[in-house]
C-alpha cells in the first residue's frame, strides 16, 4: 500500500476508536441536574474508566502493529477494517455492560431489564472476536521480512498474549450461557493480569 493510504487508513481506524469512546461518554452522560442524575454520573465513572481503558487498550495494539508490520499488503487492510467494524459494534454491549455496572454501584438493580447471562455472553463475543482478530493482526506483522530478530519476537510475543485474551473471551462467554453460572463469567477477566503477567515474564523478548 501507498503511504498515502496508510495514512488515510490509520487516520479512519484513530477517528474509528475515538468515535467509540465519544460513544462511551454519550451513553454514561445524562441531562438536568437534580440528585439523581449526578448521582448516576458519578457512578458512571468507574464503568467510564474501564470501557475507556479496553478501547484504547484494542488501539494502542494496532499502533503497535502498524509500527511492526510497516505499510502492509490488502490482508493488513482487511484486518484493520474488521477491526474497525468489530469496535463499532462492540460499544454497544460495552456501553450496556457500563449502565449496568454504574446502576449496580447506587443500587438500581432495574436499569437493565434483560438477562445478565444475555449481556455477559453479546459481551464475551465481542471482545472474543476483536482479541482474536488482533492476534490474526500481530501473526500478519511476522510477514513483514524487515523485522529484525527482536521485533519478530516482539510481535509473535503479542499475538500470543492476545491469544491469551481471546481464550480467556471465549471461556467467559461460554460460563455466561450456562444458567446459574454465569453470574462468574465477569470474573474470569479478572484472571487476565496473572495470565499475561506470568507470560510476559517467561517470554524471551530479546531476540
Amino acid at each position: 500500500m501507498t503511504p498515502e493510504i496508510i495514512k488515510r487508513v490509520d487516520n479512519f481506524t484513530d477517528a474509528a476508536f475515538a468515535f467509540a469512546v465519544t460513544l462511551m461518554v454519550v451513553g454514561a452522560g445524562g441531562s438536568g441536574a437534580d440528585a439523581a442524575t449526578l448521582e448516576s454520573a458519578v457512578a458512571a465513572i468507574p464503568s467510564f474508566a474501564i470501557g475507556f481503558a479496553i478501547i484504547t487498550l484494542f488501539w494502542f495494539s494496532h499502533v503497535q502493529w502498524r509500527a511492526l508490520r510497516g505499510p502492509g499488503d490488502a490482508r493488513s487492510l482487511l484486518l484493520t477494517l474488521l477491526l474497525i467494524f468489530m469496535v463499532l459494534v462492540y460499544i454497544v454491549p460495552l456501553r450496556a455492560m457500563s449502565v449496568a455496572f454504574a446502576a449496580f454501584l447506587i443500587g438500581n438493580h432495574d436499569a437493565y431489564r434483560g438477562g445478565l447471562g444475555h449481556l455477559f455472553t453479546i459481551y464475551g463475543f465481542g471482545f472474543t472476536a476483536m482479541s482474536a482478530i488482533t492476534v490474526l493482526l500481530f501473526r500478519d506483522a511476522l510477514r513483514n521480512q524487515d523485522l529484525d530478530p527482536e521485533k519478530r519476537r516482539m510481535a509473535a510475543g503479542q499475538s500470543w498474549i492476545w491469544l491469551i485474551l481471546a481464550t480467556t473471551g471465549l471461556a467467559s462467554t461460554l460460563l455466561a450461557m450456562i444458567p446459574g453460572p454465569h453470574l462468574f463469567a465477569p470474573f474470569l477477566y479478572a484472571t487476565l493480569p496473572v495470565t499475561i503477567g506470568i507470560f510476559s515474564w517467561r517470554w524471551r523478548w530479546a531476540a
